[in-house]
């Protein structure tokens, strides 16, 4: 991404490489939560407990999408800065 104004370009990437940074935490969160049912299932407990965990998961990756669409967002708008 080319600008005539550095800073905004610093900027821009640091929203994307942040959002891209938050949403492999997330991600990893997800796994290990995975991780640990397929383990230790008996450390999980119940079905109802299993499922808490997969809606948790469910959570992250909502996050995840979240995180990768305000990195998306920032591109639009370097991009259409840059065409103006």
């Amino acid at each position: 991404m080319c600008s005539e104004d550095g800073h905004a370009h610093d900027v821009v990437d640091w929203t994307v490489l942040k959002s891209i940074q938050k949403a492999n935490a997330e991600s990893m969160g997800a796994m290990e939560q995975y991780l640990l049912i397929a383990s230790y299932p008996d450390a999980v407990g119940s079905a109802d407990r299993t499922r808490e965990l997969l809606e948790r998961s469910i959570e992250h990756h909502e996050r995840v999408i979240e995180q990768l669409e305000l990195a998306a967002t920032e591109i639009d708008a370097e991009i259409t800065r840059e065409t103006s």
